[in-house]
């Protein structure tokens, strides 16, 4: 029994590790060279395994969407970002400073991590209609979690939560945060700061 099990969690560890570098492969062949111009064999030689084993992952818009979401939260687990443990520490935190802190270090994991993906995502949609669709309810949902983080501010909103959200929402756009780190080259720690700064001005009663 203990040297099945110990089989068992083997073979699961090495699965994780198998999908992780198809994934971490995948994402540098979208990024690098476009979705439509990346190949499941070219994934496979990024990450060095056969093409089969690319195909046991999924398709490749499947690979998308995981890589995607990976961006967001670092790792591979089947948990929402709002079932996640520091996503509901922010959320339930009630004093405005620590809150606006912690919203700022939410900020800057995702900014890090989900842009490259984001823009590979975005423009794929524009050619294919699967990812359209995927790409309308990647935005439905980001509006969802937003409006539940503007929600969670609500005893010291100076806005509905809907004009509230709205802003938010516009401000934490992929367009936005592009412009300003990529375009003009600021730091992602520095566009979390201003991110903050604005939901403070902006959204929140003053002082």
């Amino acid at each position: 029994m203990a040297t099945r099990s110990y089989n068992s969690a083997l073979r699961d560890e090495q699965a994780r590790r198998t999908r992780a570098a198809v994934l971490d492969a995948a994402a540098r062949c979208f990024e690098r060279d476009g979705y439509a111009a990346t190949t499941m064999k070219a994934i496979a030689a990024e990450a060095g395994v056969s093409a089969q084993t690319v195909f046991t992952q999924g398709a490749k818009a499947a690979l998308l969407l995981a890589a995607v979401d990976r961006g967001f939260v670092g790792d591979d687990e089947e948990v929402p970002l709002l079932a996640r443990e520091g996503f509901r520490r922010f959320i339930e935190e009630r004093d405005r400073t620590r809150k606006l802190a912690m919203l700022r270090e939410l900020a800057v994991g995702y900014y890090r991590g989900a842009p490259a993906m984001l823009r590979v995502f975005r423009n794929a949609a524009g050619g294919d209609a699967e990812l359209a669709a995927a790409w309308e309810e990647y935005e439905r949902r980001r509006y969802q979690d937003i409006r539940t983080i503007t929600e969670s501010f609500v005893p010291m909103l100076r806005l509905d939560v809907d004009r509230a959200t709205d802003i938010y929402w516009s401000l934490a756009g992929l367009e936005l945060a592009d412009s300003l780190i990529r375009v003009r080259g600021w730091t992602v720690e520095e566009y979390a700061d201003w991110m903050a700064e604005a939901i403070d001005r902006l959204l929140l009663t003053p002082l």
